[in-house]
């Protein structure tokens, strides 16, 4: 999931700090703030996470397909998915009702795992579609009817399945196709302007998460946004504009960990009775520190092995 080019500009650590809001997120993390603050932190701005992660994917992943690497790039996805599948088998194996309940697990994912059969979906598809005029239709395509189908379920409309509409085709490849996108270049005639742009995007975000807690009748669970279609990829031309000492290889396999680990230490820490804010914050550190460690010194290829 991680890419072995040695990178120094700030995409690497914006992917950590979206990992932890991730962690945030499940966390329900601050649990005392009001209503409306919760909302436009639970259902805005930690949504950027997963749209930021596959707009990067997406960025790398062109160079990949230009050396002819593209299938090796989807089985490393795949095996990264397998091992986590495999991890947190005792948590959802045991629940396993029927054969067509496997099926639905090992296609969706499992809880945060879902993000990986997303990246492969994503992949597969920008191997199949590649010119990019193509490719941003389908995206865009791909992203309304997303947001259609979420309008119906959290009004009411309808009911539909939570991973038939918040999966890789609506919620992951758009942005993963977008990452390609600005790979070719899209996007990088902005210079400075990125920055006030991105700003009033991460308003909008807040904005457009209290107009879905009025569609959902103060319900959550808001996945797609049309704010996070500007948002992210803003976001992400600012943080490249954004350079530092730090080892972008080594803080991306960190975040990644973070996203991939954090599920399994909210277990262990709800098994020793932490709850709210506390346990998330317990959850966020040892998140860090465990990761952090695998990165320094002899463990790196014990991280990247988990990422």
């Amino acid at each position: 999931m991680t890419d072995q080019t040695a990178r120094a500009s700030a995409i690497d650590p914006l992917r950590l700090m979206l990992a932890l809001f991730v962690v945030a997120l499940h966390g329900g993390f601050p649990d005392a703030a009001p209503a409306l603050v919760k909302q436009a932190l639970f259902n805005g701005v930690y949504r950027l996470a997963v749209p930021v992660f596959a707009l990067i994917s997406g960025y790398f992943f062109l160079a990949a397909m230009r050396r002819g690497q593209g299938w090796r790039y989807l089985r490393r996805i795949g095996a990264v998915y397998l091992l986590w599948m495999v991890i947190y088998l005792p948590f959802y194996g045991p629940g396993i009702g029927s054969w067509d309940h496997a099926l639905r697990l090992v296609v969706f994912g499992y809880f945060q795992l879902w993000f990986l059969p997303g990246l492969l979906v994503s992949a597969v598809l920008v191997m199949v579609l590649r010119v990019p005029r193509v490719l941003a239709g389908a995206a865009a395509a791909m992203a309304l009817t997303g947001l259609v189908l979420q309008y119906l379920v959290l009004s009411g409309q309808a009911q539909i399945q939570l991973d038939h509409y918040r999966n890789g085709l609506f919620a992951v490849f758009p942005y993963f196709a977008m990452g390609v996108l600005m790979a070719h270049g899209w996007g990088a005639g902005l210079g400075w302007r990125v920055w006030p742009l991105a700003g009033l995007a991460l308003a909008a975000v807040a904005a457009e998460s209290l107009i879905w807690y009025r569609i959902a009748d103060g319900g959550w669970g808001v996945d797609m946004m049309a704010s996070l279609l500007l948002a992210t990829p803003l976001i992400f031309l600012a943080a490249q504009q954004v350079s530092g000492g730090w080892d972008g290889k080594q803080i991306a396999g960190m975040a990644a960990f973070v996203y991939f680990v954090h599920v399994l230490i909210m277990h262990v820490a709800t098994g020793f009775g932490l709850t709210g804010d506390l346990k998330a914050l317990v959850v966020m550190a040892l998140c860090l520190g465990l990761s952090g460690f695998l990165a320094t010194g002899g463990r790196r290829p014990v991280l990247a092995f988990f990422t």
